[in-house]
């Protein structure tokens, strides 16, 4: 290996080392997010490298930290609605390598911030296996991003994740209510937990344990022709629908944008299937919001230990199954028919 790469490779690992020495000593965010965008933008030599958010209240994309960006385009980008292509990036969770422009021009105009490129790479953002947003690096350079260029953003895409998800325990810690006492949903962190312990507990006593996804149909157009409120207000009465039709004992949360996590303890496949024809036809005859809209929805089922013996195997398995259900047009109900470790 040519010695100026083993210098470059010694030099990152000990800037994201005392980048995570910082994420173990203090709560700031801001300060965490700042350092590793300043160490890509110098030590890569990017025209643009950019840590972009999913706003939890909001539900569109904001650019927390930047370089090589102004601050008007960073502002305007607040606005960003999460269109099906950056949806499904975000949500599958693998990156993104753009070497040749020409090969697929719809992407590169979804990924494209403020200035043209030849190459650009895009890292997910998962906090509790959630998607959180993504890592965005691009050059006026083409095929600038080699296999270790790319193992690099990865990396600090990880470390951005990690300091997400102390974000998000610290807020718990403050939180007071653990359920919304309108919709009857859980905050997507205390349903994790919750989720954990019920894998938990469905492995000790030998037991079944369903979980499920919800994905409201083409909610993106749903977006542009109504807006932020009424989608939002569209997927609280949602949860309120959902919430009145399972048991006392289930747990339902927002899970993304447009979908809805429920979890069923002790329900087999067949049960959970049961279940969830029900809330599929509760939720397709109704009407919701005060523009009456009617909505269609893909449903994923997983359960364990039919799909996985692990926690995170069954959430994978789940969103397998709803992304799969997305990709058939005529099919609503998907259950997982492959296992997941």
């Amino acid at each position: 290996m040519p010695k100026e790469i083993i210098k470059s490779l010694t030099s990152g690992i000990i800037e994201m080392t005392a980048i995570l020495d910082d994420l173990t000593t203090t709560q700031n965010l801001e300060r965490t997010i700042h350092k590793v965008v300043k160490n890509l933008y110098d030590g890569l030599g990017c025209q643009t490298c950019a840590v972009i958010r999913i706003n939890s209240k909001t539900e569109k994309l904001e650019i927390l930290n930047s370089h090589g960006l102004s601050w008007q385009f960073c502002k305007d980008f607040r606005q960003r609605i999460i269109t099906p292509i950056l949806h499904d990036m975000i949500w599958e969770g693998k990156p993104v390598l753009i070497n040749d422009i020409n090969e697929n021009p719809a992407l590169v105009q979804e990924l494209r911030l403020e200035h043209d490129f030849k190459s650009c790479f895009c890292a997910n953002l998962m906090a509790n296996m959630r998607p959180q947003g993504y890592l965005y690096v691009d050059s006026n350079v083409e095929n600038y991003f080699s296999d270790m260029f790319q193992l690099i953003v990865q990396l600090y895409a990880r470390i951005v994740s990690l300091a997400f998800l102390k974000e998000n325990l610290m807020r718990d810690l403050n939180k007071h209510a653990e359920k919304d006492e309108r919709t009857g949903a859980f905050d997507y962190s205390i349903f994790y937990n919750r989720l954990q312990e019920g894998i938990a507990r469905a492995q000790r006593l030998e037991e079944y344990h369903a979980l499920v996804i919800i994905d409201v149909v083409q909610f993106g157009q749903l977006l542009t022709s109504y807006g932020d409120e009424v989608c939002t207000e569209l997927m609280n009465e949602m949860m309120v629908i959902i919430n009145k039709h399972i048991r006392k004992y289930d747990s339902l949360s927002k899970f993304g944008t447009d979908e809805i996590i429920i979890s069923l303890p002790g329900n087999s496949s067949e049960e959970a299937l049961g279940c969830v024809d029900k809330l599929y036809k509760i939720i397709t005859e109704s009407s919701f919001t005060h523009d009456k809209l009617k909505i269609d929805v893909s449903i994923g089922l997983a359960t364990y230990p039919d799909n996985a013996r692990t926690f995170s195997g069954l959430l994978t398995a789940v969103k397998h199954a709803l992304v799969e259900c997305k990709r058939k047009a005529t099919v609503k109900i998907l259950k997982a028919d492959t296992f997941f470790s």
